[in-house]
C-alpha cells in the first residue's frame, strides 16, 4: 500500500462532499485542527524559537 492511500481517499471524500454542498468537516471526511496537538501564540513560537538557537 502507498504511503499516501489514505490521504488521497480523505481528499476524495472530501471533493465529493463539496459537490453536494456540504464542508469537509459537516461530512465528517476531515480531521481538521482538532488533530494540532498544541497551539501557541506567534510570540510563544517566537520565544521556542530563541530559546532552542542555545543563545544566552
Amino acid at each position: 500500500m502507498a504511503k499516501g492511500t489514505d490521504a488521497d481517499a480523505a481528499r476524495k471524500l472530501a471533493r465529493e462532499a463539496k459537490e453536494q454542498g456540504m464542508s469537509a468537516s459537516e461530512a465528517g471526511v476531515s480531521t481538521g485542527a482538532s488533530k494540532q496537538i498544541d497551539h501557541k501564540t506567534h510570540s510563544e513560537r517566537q520565544q521556542d524559537h530563541q530559546e532552542s538557537q542555545g543563545k544566552s
